[in-house]
């Protein structure tokens, strides 16, 4: 696990500009918001002869993610997990979205730049753009540039498998970097349920002149 950070340490912000992140010590529960880095994604490895048939699982290293799981629920599940770090609670998985550098997600998809204004705004449903991490609040004390998750991307870990990843060696397990404060955990949360209860209309309400002669 990363080491510990005060829980007053702060970014270099002025006093009056609230702040996006806050620090997340070694030994606390996992957080909506957190972001760990270097998780272990277990991946069904398919038989060659007969791709139905599975044979194993292989590791997928995720370089950074962020976890989107309810906080009550994982507030819940660690207080069951103290009697026994193996249990089975009904938090069986935990809900995590990989998190990459903004430019490089960005030149990765080729976002156009009028597009990628609206993203970096977030005024596109499918992106969610934060800011960068401040060293002051980072756990490995490194900082990390603005950051971008595609809505669409995202994946499950068992909560007891990811725990058991975070007790290995400082040099095997996840680093925890920050936690997103409130509001903007939340913002995240919202934009993320969103984007999944999207509704899709076999046409639009309106019909622009350009699209009247398809009909």
């Amino acid at each position: 696990m990363a080491g510990e950070l005060p829980e007053d340490t702060r970014a270099g912000c002025p006093p009056d500009v609230p702040e996006i992140y806050r620090p997340v010590r070694s030994g606390d529960r996992l957080f909506q918001g957190e972001f760990l880095e270097r998780i272990l994604e277990w991946v069904p490895k398919y038989d060659d002869a007969g791709a139905d048939q599975v044979v194993g699982a292989e590791p997928r290293l995720q370089e950074l993610a962020v976890i989107l799981t309810q906080d009550c629920d994982l507030e819940r599940d660690w207080r069951e997990r103290q009697k026994s770090p193996h249990a089975v609670t009904d938090l069986r998985s935990l809900l995590v979205c990989p998190a990459r550098p903004s430019d490089e997600l960005r030149d990765g998809q080729k976002l156009p730049s009028r597009r990628w204004e609206l993203v970096r705004q977030n005024k596109d449903e499918r992106y969610a753009y934060l800011a960068e991490i401040p060293r002051e609040v980072d756990g490995a004390g490194e900082g990390h540039a603005a950051l971008l998750l595609d809505l669409t991307n995202y994946f499950t870990v068992r909560t007891v498998e990811l725990y058991r990843q975070l007790r290995q060696t400082p040099a095997q397990a996840p680093r925890r970097r920050c936690r997103l404060e409130t509001p903007w955990r939340e913002h995240l949360q919202c934009r993320f349920a969103a984007y999944q209860a999207r509704i899709g209309l076999p046409r639009d309400h309106f019909v622009p002149e350009s699209r009247q002669g398809a009909r």
